[in-house]
C-alpha cells in the first residue's frame, strides 16, 4: 500500500492518502483545511476511486474539509464521541477564531459520518483489514487506525514523534492520555510505523525508547 503525507492549513495538519496495491483505489486519513482543494485532482487525475475518508478525532483542522469528500460510497469513519464536532462544528467557530480571525462559517461544514467506530472495531479498507484503538485525552474521540499487514498506525494527535498531544483543550486529560499512549499505542509491535497528526513519522519501539513525555512505565 502505497501511504503519502502531506501537510495542509494553519496548523501544518498532516493528511494521508492511501492508494491499494494495484493503484485504483483511495482512502484518505483527515481532511485539514485546503486538502480538498489539493487531494481531490490528484486522485482524478490518477483515476482512483476513492472508498473511504477515516478521520481520527473531530477537532476542526482534522476534519475542515470532511464534507468536500464525501460522494455516494465513500465511507466516512470516526468515533462518537466526537460526534458533536461533526455534526456541528459551527459551534465551535468561536474557539478557533480567538486565533484565525479570518475564519467565518463556511469554513465549519458538517460532514456525515457512516460508520461510528470504537475500540476493537475492524473493517476492511483496500484490501487490506484495519483494526481501531480508542486513544482518548487529547480529546475524547480521538481514534488510532492500524493496519497490521502494512505496519501503520494512524494515531491522530495521541502521540508524536518525541512528543505527545496537547490536553488543555475542552474533554482532554493528561492521566487519560498516558493510559491510553502505553495500553493502546505502545503495546502494538516495535516496528509498527507511527504516521502522526502533525510532524514526522515515527515507530512504536522509538517512541517507548525516547519519548520523554510517555515513558512505557508512567502507566503502571
Amino acid at each position: 500500500m502505497e501511504i503519502t503525507c502531506s501537510p495542509f492549513g494553519p496548523f501544518e495538519t498532516n493528511c494521508y492518502l492511501l492508494i491499494d496495491d494495484a493503484g485504483k483505489r483511495c482512502a484518505v486519513v483527515d481532511a485539514p483545511p485546503d486538502s480538498a482543494r489539493v487531494l481531490l485532482p490528484e486522485i482524478r487525475a490518477r483515476k482512483l476511486e476513492l472508498e473511504a475518508l477515516l478521520l481520527t478525532h473531530g477537532h476542526w483542522d482534522h476534519m475542515a474539509d470532511a464534507h468536500a469528500f464525501v460522494a455516494p460510497g465513500v465511507r466516512v469513519y470516526a468515533h462518537s464521541k466526537d460526534r458533536s464536532c461533526y455534526e456541528t462544528p459551527q459551534n465551535f467557530m468561536g474557539f478557533y477564531k480567538m486565533a484565525l480571525p479570518h475564519l467565518t462559517a463556511v469554513d465549519f461544514q458538517a460532514v456525515a459520518v457512516t460508520d461510528w467506530m470504537d475500540d476493537g472495531d475492524s473493517f476492511e479498507l483496500l484490501g487490506k483489514a484495519f483494526s481501531v484503538r480508542h486513544v482518548p485525552g487529547h480529546c475524547p474521540g480521538n481514534i488510532l487506525f492500524y493496519c497490521a499487514s502494512e505496519k501503520a498506525a494512524f494515531p491522530g494527535d495521541a502521540i508524536f514523534e518525541g512528543s505527545v498531544g496537547r490536553t488543555d483543550l475542552p474533554g482532554g486529560s493528561w492521566a487519560q492520555l498516558l493510559s491510553s499512549i502505553c495500553t493502546r499505542i505502545y503495546t502494538l509491535p516495535d516496528d509498527t510505523a507511527l504516521f502522526p497528526g502533525h510532524g514526522s513519522r515515527s515507530t512504536v519501539g522509538r517512541e517507548k525508547r525516547a519519548n520523554p513525555y510517555a515513558r512505557p512505565e508512567a502507566d503502571k
